[in-house]
């Protein structure tokens, strides 16, 4: 495979990093647990936050790289889907950044355990557990992007893009979360299906 196909299979790579994260982290305290709970789930699984944290660093790297991706996708026609695109570039941005604060917050209470107060790693958990709005936002705003735009340059199938549509709008709403899992799904369907048809244009170019 060439690295036109291998880059969009780096949406594929996200998205099984940051299971694999999530996995590996385990099932974290509620946000409203004593301080005592709180401090024995982080000294138990302070490695585990660490290596979590960083296997969700990785896969904000690759949303960007898939991000990257379907906005040149989207430019193809600049004079329908050049908004959408940098839209849909800026929010694969801003996810990037969401999931890195996550990461950070992960690591700094993994890793300082054993070095602060039981009110100090209650705070990461807090922050860490409710601190969602910036990944919210940069969903919808790349999914939007990504739906509006394939809609007027008609890059994807249409019934992506009002997936993408609908998938953004959920994602700013009490209901982000069924909306993140959702881009999952997506991000999943579209990366192999850029990576097919990328296929599809070599082959065609070598024999033409």
């Amino acid at each position: 495979m060439t690295g036109k196909q291998l880059l969009p299979l780096s949406g594929v790579a996200s998205v099984l990093l940051i299971a694999a994260s999530f996995i590996v982290v385990g099932e974290p305290p509620d946000l409203n647990a004593p301080a005592d709970e709180v401090v024995s789930f982080y000294t138990e699984n302070d490695s585990s936050l660490q290596w979590g944290a960083a296997l969700l660093a990785l896969g904000a790297f690759f949303f960007m790289l898939f991000a990257t991706t379907t906005a040149s996708l989207l430019r193809r026609d600049p004079a329908r889907g050049a908004i959408a695109a940098h839209f849909s570039f800026a929010g694969g941005i801003l996810f990037a950044v969401g999931a890195t604060i996550f990461a950070g917050l992960s690591f700094t209470a993994g890793d300082a355990v054993g070095d602060v107060g039981p009110g100090t790693l209650q705070t990461l958990h807090v922050l860490e557990m409710d601190m969602f709005f910036t990944v919210a936002v940069g969903t919808a705003a790349f999914l939007l992007g990504s739906g509006v735009g394939a809609l007027k340059s008609g890059v994807l199938p249409r019934w992506l893009a009002w997936a993408a549509i609908v998938i953004g709008v959920i994602a700013i709403t009490p209901l982000g979360f069924f909306g993140f899992l959702a881009l999952g799904i997506w991000t999943l369907i579209v990366s192999v299906m850029l990576a097919v048809l990328e296929g599809r244009v070599l082959i065609w170019k070598k024999y033409m």
